[in-house]
């Protein structure tokens, strides 16, 4: 049945008693006023679905909303899986006050696709229902009906019904298909039981697809259930799909606690929260600007909740215009990034203080705690998120943005709720393009992180330079430490500088291209007679107090040298007291590489002997070998570290 079903979702709206139901009857043979009271009093109350089949045989879904003002809230519901609306009119009453309320909803959710039905044409002559269709022609201008076809039909004589069929058809072959990427996401419309199968819920999905077997979670309360059966539009398939009208059979939970408004979903990815960051615009006709913290009642999916709006940019929100919101709510709800929502309250200078439609939006974050007003950084994050949320790219992009390190790519999907395999596809491109760099452990880096993180230690590499003259450099981790990121944003960042000639590493060493030490020729003798007395002093040099007396010079300018000479890489600091030159460690690091090669490890008495030194210089040697991974400590026993192992291959696969 899959493949015969197209997964848009129609939706009627407009007035109450216009002919929505009987249009909707019309179209599918199916009767959606599913409630006794309903069915009595000839107005629907709750949402009805039905399929419709296209002139291709495709089948889409219907959703026909509640038109009756006490029932505005369920239209709200019905409104946020709709793809293309049917507006109805009734040529004998025109444009009614339910018709503007439900024109507002259906542009504030995001609708973007229509036809006008102009009903009950059998009730009127030519020259009324010419004058009725000039009224809406001028009702819709400026909207997203603008240019949408105005067909006349009747729900009892069938008059027009080819016409307005034809136009339905082709708004609906030029939309394309609800997109089901993402993870799955149902808000609950009703649950039911079904005796032999147990509990139903019943909605539309907002995202993903569901198969049968799949566990997910209802919240708020994070219930567990299973996927017993799976029916879109009445019919048994294995699955459902976002943008179709779903009931499933859950296994594993109580009818009884299951609510309109709660979410099933997928996994543990979607959290219930209290606050969110919102997109929010203000309806043009509102008698006046929307006040800080205002009181509002909340709908959205299809939940309600009283919220309060405060304002993250201003003061007030007037008419016509849009801000950065947060919405904070009285009781939690499982929102998700780029949920519509709609906000209703009474208004001074409304007619008899009644409750209406002032707004409504997206939700950009679900942050759960509250912010301040008029954070620079804040508002242009949430200006990032509305840009990007309809693109999948520049979606998870963007979290690699905010995250400022590097995410591997479970982590990267549980930020941007999407299939984990969807974001390995999403990074492959992002790399490809050079928007993510590849960073060590299979983790990735926005690139915009990367130059950010160099410019900051371009700038701690000019400090450091400017306080230190006689340095060859700084210290790779003297500037992690300083510019305070994770390593592997950090190592990502010194490469750039260096591959763009901007540093150079200088032994054990980073420094600006062109910034060495700045030394005075007396120095630079000293440097070298220095160097010259720890080489000669081989695996049982002389300590810098020794040297300076040795050489006359002041302490300070001979332990200056030796940093200096460190930095450069010309000899090894093993601690305050013994200083080495290079030569002489490299020739303690092939008598460790020698043992090694005889058995598996060795105690420092070992080593000591196979040096020919003292503990004096044995065991700082051996301390040095530990945090360079050439060999790893357990009590008095050294074995082979991941540098020695290498090594060991090396000369193994060489021989």
């Amino acid at each position: 049945m899959t493949s015969a079903r197209k997964n848009i979702m129609l939706g009627t709206a407009g007035h109450v008693d216009h002919g929505k139901t009987a249009l909707v009857k019309l179209l599918t043979g199916c009767d959606t006023d599913r409630l006794a009271a309903e069915k009595e009093r000839g107005l629907t109350i709750e949402l009805g679905f039905a399929p419709c089949r296209m002139r291709d045989e495709r089948i889409v879904g219907i959703v026909d909303v509640p038109g009756h003002v006490d029932f505005i809230r369920n239209m709200v519901a019905g409104a946020h899986g709709i793809d293309v609306v049917i507006l109805v009119v009734a040529a004998d009453d025109g444009v009614m006050p339910q018709t503007r309320e439900h024109l507002d909803i259906l542009t504030l959710m995001g609708i973007r696709r229509g036809i006008v039905a102009l009903t009950k044409i059998d009730l009127v002559d030519a020259d009324l229902r010419r004058i009725v269709e000039e009224d809406v022609r001028a009702f819709v201008r400026g909207t997203f009906l603008e240019d949408a076809p105005i067909c006349g039909i009747s729900n009892v004589t069938g008059e027009g019904f080819e016409g307005f069929f034809g136009a339905l058809d082709a708004a609906v072959a030029a939309c394309e298909p609800h997109q089901s990427t993402g993870l799955f996401r149902l808000w609950i419309e009703r649950a039911f039981a079904i005796r032999g199968f147990g509990t139903v819920v019943s909605g539309v999905p907002t995202s993903g697809e569901v198969h049968l077997e799949d566990r997910l979670t209802i919240l708020p309360g994070g219930l567990e259930a299973r996927v017993r059966r799976l029916e879109v539009y009445g019919e048994e398939t294995d699955l459902a799909r976002a943008g179709e009208c779903v009931a499933v059979n859950l296994a594993g939970v109580e009818t009884e606690i299951i609510e309109t408004g709660m979410v099933a979903c997928a996994g543990d990815a979607f959290e219930p929260v209290t606050v969110v960051e919102a997109d929010l615009g203000v309806l043009p006709h509102v008698p006046h600007p929307l006040k800080d913290y205002l009181e509002v009642h909340l709908h959205i999916g299809t939940a309600r909740a009283t919220a309060r709006v405060a304002i993250l940019d201003d003061k007030t929100v007037p008419p016509g215009e849009r801000r950065m919101v947060q919405l904070r709510l009285d009781r939690a709800l499982a929102i998700a990034p780029g949920d519509r929502f709609v906000i209703r309250a009474g208004m001074a200078g409304l007619a008899d203080g009644r409750i209406t439609t002032l707004g409504g939006g997206r939700v950009l974050g679900t942050s759960n705690r509250r912010t301040r007003r008029n954070r620079p950084d804040v508002l242009q994050t949430l200006a990032d998120r509305r840009d990007a949320l309809d693109d999948p790219a520049a979606w998870c992009a963007l979290h690699l943005k905010e995250s400022g390190e590097a995410l591997d790519l479970a982590a990267l999907a549980r930020r941007a709720l999407a299939p984990l395999e969807e974001v390995r596809r999403t990074v492959e491109r992002l790399r490809e393009e050079g928007t993510v760099v590849g960073a060590v452990g299979e983790r990735f880096v926005h690139r915009d992180v990367v130059n950010a993180v160099a410019g900051r230690l371009r700038e701690a590499l000019e400090a450091f330079h400017s306080a230190n003259p006689r340095r060859a450099g700084a210290a790779p981790a003297d500037l992690l430490q300083e510019v305070g990121v994770a390593p592997a944003v950090f190592d990502l960042a010194l490469e750039r500088l260096v591959a763009e000639g901007a540093a150079v590493r200088a032994g054990e060493v980073v420094a600006l291209a062109g910034r060495g030490p700045c030394l005075s020729p007396q120095d630079e003798a000293l440097s070298g007679r220095v160097e010259s007395v720890l080489r000669e002093g081989g695996l049982a040099p002389p300590g810098p107090a020794e040297i300076a007396e040795a050489l006359g010079a002041p302490p300070e300018r001979v332990a200056a040298m030796i940093r200096l000479l460190a930095d450069e890489g010309r000899v090894v600091q093993l601690n305050d007291k013994v200083v080495m030159h290079r030569e002489a460690v490299e020739a303690a690091r092939q008598t460790v590489l020698a043992l090694f090669a005889k058995k598996a490890g060795f105690e420092t008495t070992e080593f000591r002997d196979a040096l020919g030194v003292s503990r004096k210089f044995a065991v700082p040697l051996l301390d040095y070998f530990d945090t360079v991974r050439l060999t790893v400590r357990t009590g008095s026993r050294r074995t082979p570290g991941a540098e020695a192992r290498q090594a060991l291959e090396g000369k193994q696969k060489g021989s």
